[in-house]
């Protein structure tokens, strides 16, 4: 390696202080990096050294915030009591305060410099320096004009007290940054230098050194790109890359290998799962996705197909099996669906259980078999549960302050899709999950009625037979109507016998799967991800506005029965919620990764 040039003090002149310099770049490249796009024609992840421990890179920034700021989520956003609120407070009047200051220096408006700096491509990589040291940053960025950038710096520089050292390495020109009367080797500097149109900066001369030195071997000694110890050539950053979705606006890697020697010897068995899990992992990458949803998708990679962790085996489905979107109303305010192995999640709990209890075990088995009809519920009645589970919710018709504000619906799936079974089979595993949900539905009304004030009717058991499913409720359970409907293919539980009978009758065009938001967001973001949690804000809004007074009325109750204070609060909770139609988040697992997603967003018409 080339040792540095330092040439005499009286190429030196006069600079920024360090202090500013540093305050600025780091603000800027934190609040610009966050916002950027990922994908470039010409990464600057060539540029970066295959030993970074974390890097974040992001392109076209101009355009994707463009975009992002005329979308319905921020016009939405902007017109809410948070936002105009936020708009008063002293934290933007500091915010507009510390802009101007940074103004005043640069004698610049600051969007049109932060987007002559930062509008196309920005990368910040993270080194470790091992366990006693700070890591060491790098940011590199692609400029509009790297002459009309260094005669910027220039400007900076006369107006302030920190001197810039004029240096070469690789007989490229380099700059070092520190304060006047920072004679001693020990005191902060920043190294700094022109790659073409490529700022890079960072406080570590050696981190500079390893840029330099793959732009030379690259650009001026012609070497091949893919030969070159850079992260881009790194098969666990490829590999990372390409599991994201496409149109990401910015992205984060994390490299576990090169942060290995800080993880301390775990203490318990919870430290003890999650060193085990870090060991496993061979890389991490975050995707930021902005246009009118705000997602952030994480993929976590394996570095083994052998992996035995328990989670992912109890949640892990074979692929082809479908979910079950059309049997949600769009009308539900929230919803719980996902795929799960009953039968290895009962033999996991049963063996820990069975372990620590074996005489309770055995009677509560004994007492599973008589329930069941015989069918031992490990080895045979586990089996014909799943994988399909579902749980969502809905208004109440009616609202009362015994009771919550909406009914709730579990349904959990009897046979797997195109499997085959025997009649037979069918029929003794319905028959054995009627006999359990009959003991449980007996149970409560007579805990219920043996417990009931006098004058006061006792409550029935009704039953209704269909040609879809058979349906058995109570009549009456204080405020609600707990009830159950099954047949071949499902059993659910529900709290009023209406949410069975729409269950079983539901179509699809009025199903939470013909919603455009929802059918948008599955089409882009969970394909192949099969655990999901939604929120259907558009019906939360709607509940709201139809129940105001009642649900101001019982907000007040918390606010010492002050009804002003219960309306304002709910005036708070609704203009928020106008800035987005849906929340979600889903997750998928695979053998050799986890893919999860998360995000809010509306419909724009438009696209």
């Amino acid at each position: 390696m080339q040792p540095i040039k330092q040439y005499p003090a009286k190429h030196r002149q006069p600079v920024m202080k360090l202090t500013v310099l540093v305050t600025v770049l780091v603000s800027v490249i934190f609040t610009s990096v966050s916002r950027v796009s990922a994908a470039a024609d010409a990464p600057l992840s060539q540029l970066v050294d295959n030993k970074a421990g974390v890097y974040v890179e992001a392109t076209d920034l101009n355009a994707h915030l463009k975009q992002f700021l005329v979308s319905p989520v921020v016009i939405r956003f902007q017109q809410t009591q948070v936002f105009q609120s936020w708009l008063q407070s002293q934290d933007v009047k500091n915010l507009k305060k510390g802009l101007h200051d940074i103004e005043s220096v640069t004698e610049q408006r600051l969007l049109p410099l932060l987007n002559s700096l930062f509008g196309e491509s920005v990368g910040l990589a993270v080194f470790n320096n091992g366990p006693k040291q700070s890591p060491s940053l790098l940011l590199l960025a692609n400029v509009k004009e790297a002459n009309t950038t260094k005669k910027l710096f220039e400007s900076w520089f006369r107006k302030t007290g920190v001197e810039v050292t004029l240096i070469t390495y690789q007989d490229v020109p380099c700059f070092i940054a520190s304060q006047s009367a920072a004679a001693s080797d020990t005191a902060p500097k920043i190294y700094y230098t022109f790659l073409e149109r490529t700022l890079v900066v960072t406080e570590n001369e050696r981190v500079l050194q390893s840029a330099v030195d793959l732009y030379v071997k690259q650009t001026l000694k012609k070497q091949p790109r893919d030969t070159q110890s850079s992260l881009f050539n790194l098969k666990i950053y490829q590999r990372a890359q390409s599991k994201l979705s496409p149109n990401m606006t910015s992205s984060l890697f994390l490299n576990p290998r090169i942060w290995d020697e800080h993880i301390k010897p775990p203490k318990n068995e919870v430290e003890q799962g999650v060193v085990n899990w870090w060991h496993k992992t061979e890389g991490l990458i975050v995707g930021l996705h902005l246009k009118n949803t705000v997602a952030l998708e994480t993929i976590i990679l394996f570095n083994s197909e052998a992996i035995n962790l328990p989670l992912l085996d109890v949640l892990r489905i074979p692929a082809e099996i479908p979910e079950r979107y059309t049997l949600v109303p769009k009308k539900a305010l929230a919803v719980l669906c996902g795929q799960l192995n009953v039968h290895l999640l009962t033999q996991r709990i049963v063996d820990f259980y069975a372990d620590k209890n074996p005489e309770k075990w055995q009677k509560f088995r004994a007492v599973s078999i008589g329930l069941l009809g015989g069918l031992d519920p490990v080895t045979e009645f586990s089996k014909a549960l799943g994988p399909n589970v579902l749980f969502y919710s809905v208004p109440r018709k009616e609202l009362s302050f015994d009771a919550i504000s909406f009914d709730g619906l579990v349904a959990l799936q009897l046979a797997s899709p195109g499997q085959p079974a025997v009649e037979t089979s069918k029929s003794q595993y319905q028959a054995a999950l009627e006999n359990v949900a009959n003991f449980l539905m007996n149970s409560m009304l007579a805990h219920h009625n043996a417990h009931l004030k006098q004058d006061v009717s006792p409550s029935v058991l009704k039953m209704e037979e269909h040609d879809l499913y058979q349906m058995r409720w109570i009549d009456s359970l204080g405020p609600y109507q707990p009830a159950y409907g099954i047949n071949e293919q499902q059993i659910v539980f529900a709290s009023s016998p209406e949410l069975v009978r729409e269950f079983f009758t539901l179509k699809s065009e009025e199903s939470l799967a013909a919603l455009p938001l929802f059918q948008t967001w599955k089409e882009t973001f969970f394909q192949e991800e099969k655990q999901l949690c939604f929120l259907n804000i558009s019906s939360i809004r709607a509940f709201i506005d139809q129940n105001s007074d009642f649900l101001a009325e019982q907000l007040a109750k918390g606010q010492g029965g002050d009804i002003e204070k219960g309306r304002k609060k709910l005036s708070g909770l609704k203009s928020l919620l106008q800035s987005f139609d849906g929340l979600f988040l889903a997750a998928g697992l695979q053998k050799t990764q986890v893919r999860i997603i998360m995000g809010l967003g509306s419909l724009d018409s438009t696209n």
